[in-house]
């Protein structure tokens, strides 16, 4: 039975977790975030090249949602984030994996919801493979997993083939629903830019729904995106303007993080 089935009082009760990279993700699934209230781990600050972080409008998010923020809360800023990205920190990534597996054995977690992999940001992605990492230590410790989930943040969150995602949380928005979550939107400043932008491409009314997809794949992500990835030819136009000093590869940087978390496993 998937969670989708499973009558509303029921998986609602369930014990959930948000994990995404930057504060903000929380607004393309904020009916789900209503309805589950769960426990939210933000790896950054989403202070970008900035020193004006974005925790304070996600708190005033959570807090109308009625969902809670963990002990992974803006733990980096993000120029921190990209710095072990291109240093090739593993320690500091491994020792964050074991902290959220450690989060998700504590609080019980039965479904993790997280940012997909896309291939248009290097932290997205990061995100992706510690949240993946942290639930195979999970299984490890406990003989079991708790379902995984993700959903996109470029375009719409559904793209009309539920056919390809049977198992996936489906919601549909009433028009009280859809208004609470633009006006959410709305009073978060700091994306002000990007809302507008994605409005400008995509029909809002698509918005309406919104889409958890089941995670299939572990630490190989290569196929989850086209090549080259949208940072690295973003990265080299910086790094060209000279704002910029290296540019993040996923050959380089995020393919052998995926293998030294691997190699934290065994």
């Amino acid at each position: 039975m998937s969670l989708q089935d499973i009558p509303f009082h029921r998986w609602d009760a369930q014990r959930a977790a948000l994990i995404i990279a930057h504060p903000g993700h929380e607004l393309r699934i904020y009916h789900w975030l209503e309805r589950a209230r769960p426990l939210v781990l933000v790896l950054t600050d989403g202070s970008g090249h900035t020193n004006h972080s974005r925790l304070g409008s996600t708190t005033a998010v959570l807090e109308k949602a009625g969902a809670v923020a963990g002990s992974i809360y803006g733990r980096v800023s993000d120029q921190e984030l990209y710095r072990a990205i291109l240093s090739r920190d593993a320690d500091f990534f491994v020792a964050l994996v074991e902290e959220i597996a450690q989060i998700l054995r504590r609080e019980g977690t039965e479904y993790v919801v997280g940012d997909a992999v896309e291939g248009a940001n290097p932290g997205h992605d990061v995100c992706r493979l510690l949240l993946n990492a942290a639930l195979s230590r999970v299984e490890q410790a406990h003989d079991r997993r708790p379902g995984n989930f993700e959903f996109p943040l470029e375009g719409p969150s559904y793209d009309g083939r539920s056919e390809e995602h049977p198992d996936a949380i489906l919601l549909h928005l009433d028009d009280e629903a859809y208004h609470r979550k633009l006006a959410a939107a709305q009073f978060y400043p700091e994306i002000a830019a990007d809302l507008a932008r994605t409005l400008s491409i995509h029909d809002r009314e698509l918005f309406r729904i919104e889409c958890l997809r089941p995670v299939h794949y572990g630490l190989e992500i290569d196929h989850c995106f086209e090549h080259p990835p949208l940072y690295e030819t973003y990265g080299e136009k910086q790094v060209a303007a000279g704002l910029y000093r290296e540019v993040i590869r996923f050959r380089e940087h995020l393919v052998p993080l995926a293998e030294r978390l691997r190699e934290a496993q065994k």
